[in-house]
């Protein structure tokens, strides 16, 4: 009798845990875009409900976030429309323009190019170009370095860039750097001496673009595809539009929420990135994990390490690594990069010690009004787990 007992008691039990799995696992499929199964989090659901509410505020039409938790991409989730006519929601494939973003990830590659002894990182730039050379100067030319262009402290001039309507020609890079951009029209040239002030410059990543160039007889975006995004497995990343990235790219919005056609960039390393919400989140993983195997010999985990730390000087303006800039908020220091360009904005921001992360890309150029709301969710959650462990 006592076991008949047991043994019904073990059916029930097994039941329950059967019927358990079943509503869990309901629960991490309901959302059909989202790429990795996930049980219930508050925090996916928090991200869901202030991302519908914020993309329909502030005329951008879609998102796509990304959530890194220990190393590893927890989920991924996209909402609203990569087109809005069409009603072509966003996905985790949809192609996406990083802007500023662009600078964190070539950033590698011209960390590449040290460990192959091209040049050294405090090499002064200058003699190594021959195409182009920074215009003489009160403040002395010998001191940009890479180290420099790479953190913002170079002393350099031109903040950023707006490229130009996709079909237009494109200047050389010779041409950007002496100025002939419809934008702003400034040379690229010292403004301070290099090495006593934090500077934001898209011009010295234009430098070092040529640089790279230069060095690999290669054109840059050819060099990073082959040299660091398929290597990667970041295969739906690239410097250019090609057709198979336009055929799957959301449509870029103005603040008014009208269409506006994609800008084509010189200025590549600066701001011409295209990729995808999964691409980038797995770039995201390996700068907070730096798991040789996975990095492909791309870099040394000792490189990423040195690009994550800071490099003086910084300034109220700024702080920077190499490639990579801090951002405080509320005494939270997090590392990483954000990017605008017309039509699109994005944010890829990391917790090094707690080896989390968050990724946002958005589809419009008011995505600053939605990111950073979901950035603040995030940190909020974050801060929260690190005060509970202690």
């Amino acid at each position: 009798m006592g076991n008949n007992i047991r043994l019904k008691n073990f059916f029930s039990y097994t039941l329950l845990i059967v019927c358990l799995g079943l509503i869990f696992s309901c629960s991490a499929t309901k959302n059909s875009q989202n790429t990795i199964l996930h049980i219930t989090d508050p925090l996916y659901e928090e991200i869901e409900v202030l991302g519908r509410e914020l993309t329909v505020k502030n005329n951008v039409p879609g998102i796509a976030v990304a959530v890194i938790r220990d190393g590893k991409i927890a989920w991924i989730q996209s909402i609203g429309y990569a087109d809005l006519a069409i009603k072509k929601p966003v996905t985790s494939e949809t192609i996406f323009n990083v802007g500023s973003i662009s600078k964190l990830i070539s950033a590698w590659g011209y960390m590449q190019l040290t460990e192959k002894d091209l040049f050294k990182l405090d090499d002064p730039v200058n003699p190594l170009l021959s195409r182009w050379h920074l215009p003489e100067s009160e403040f002395d030319r010998s001191k940009v370095t890479l180290r420099r262009i790479l953190s913002h402290t170079a002393g350099l001039s031109v903040h950023g860039y707006g490229g130009s309507d996709q079909g237009t020609p494109l200047l050389s890079l010779e041409e950007s750097l002496n100025g002939k951009t419809k934008r702003n029209g400034e040379t690229v040239h010292l403004i301070s001496e290099p090495g006593t002030k934090w500077t934001y410059s898209g011009g010295g990543f234009t430098i070092a673009q040529l640089l790279l160039e230069e060095k690999t007889n290669q054109s840059f975006s050819i060099y990073m595809k082959n040299n660091i995004f398929l290597p990667l497995g970041m295969k739906h990343s690239s410097y250019e539009w090609t057709e198979e990235m336009m055929a799957n790219s959301a449509t870029a919005y103005d603040e008014n929420g009208n269409p506006v056609k994609n800008r084509i960039f010189t200025e590549k390393a600066a701001a011409g990135l295209q990729t995808t919400i999964k691409d980038l989140a797995h770039f995201a993983e390996l700068s907070l994990t730096r798991d040789p195997k996975q990095l492909s010999k791309v870099l040394k985990p000792e490189t990423i390490k040195l690009m994550e730390m800071p490099v003086l000087p910084k300034s109220n303006e700024g702080e920077s690594g190499l490639g990579y800039r801090f951002m405080n908020y509320e005494g939270f220091k997090t590392v990483g990069h954000t990017g605008e360009n017309v039509g699109w904005s994005a944010a890829l921001l990391l917790d090094l010690p707690t080896k989390s992360g968050i990724i946002i890309l958005c589809n419009g150029s008011n995505g600053d009004r939605v990111w950073f709301p979901i950035y603040q969710s995030w940190l909020k959650t974050l801060k929260m787990k690190n005060e509970f462990s202690k």
